[in-house]
């Protein structure tokens, strides 16, 4: 147990140290917009 408090430690003092993602006005897509057949699968029922 003392291991996994141990650990959970060291990675809270990680996550405080990496800081905080700055700020932005938009936000960016992270999956590929190229190459995608179709975003909406169930337009094709109708």
């Amino acid at each position: 147990m003392a291991r996994k408090m141990k650990h959970a430690t060291l990675a809270g003092r990680d996550a405080y140290l990496a800081g905080c993602i700055p700020r932005r006005l938009y936000g960016t897509a992270s999956s590929p917009t190229e190459g995608v057949i179709s975003t909406r699968p169930y337009d094709s029922v109708n």
